[in-house]
């Protein structure tokens, strides 16, 4: 950071996060976490369906076919792809959450309440992603 000539790295004390920050979270958390509800639903839906074996991919061309999300907006009504990929990040993020020690989980989801995005920590797919070879697979 040229601009910054004794730029800090270091965390706030105890971990805090700024308020400026809970504010961005908060209009992340407006748009995503409707989007992310209506696509797993969307998704859930298409493997109750489909039954994709194990090992077949959960990417590319074959899983944006996987449907249209509706979901609503501060009462505006969008569409979008339903995209698996946004689950196989999801899940690693829950993942880390579950091998947190009980007081840090109480501690996330403090922050994630704070938020609006606490139900991140309960959206999931019925089928796990994995990766081969690169690429995004069901389990």
């Amino acid at each position: 950071m040229p601009e910054f000539f004794t730029p800090g790295t270091d965390f706030l004390k105890n971990d805090e996060v700024p308020a400026t920050l809970m504010a961005v979270l908060r209009a992340v958390a407006e748009d995503f976490v409707p989007e992310t509800r209506a696509a797993a639903g969307v998704i859930n839906h298409w493997l109750a369906q489909q039954q994709p074996e194990a090992g077949a991919a959960a990417v590319g061309r074959l899983g944006n076919l996987l449907g249209r999300a509706e979901f609503t907006v501060r009462g505006h009504t969008f569409t979008a792809l339903a995209s698996p990929y946004r689950f196989y990040l999801l899940q690693r993020v829950q993942a880390i959450y579950a091998g947190l020690p009980l007081d840090e989980q109480a501690s996330v989801e403090q922050m994630l309440q704070a938020c609006g995005m606490h139900e991140m920590l309960s959206i999931k797919l019925d089928r796990v992603i994995g990766r081969a070879d690169n690429l995004e697979v069901w389990q």
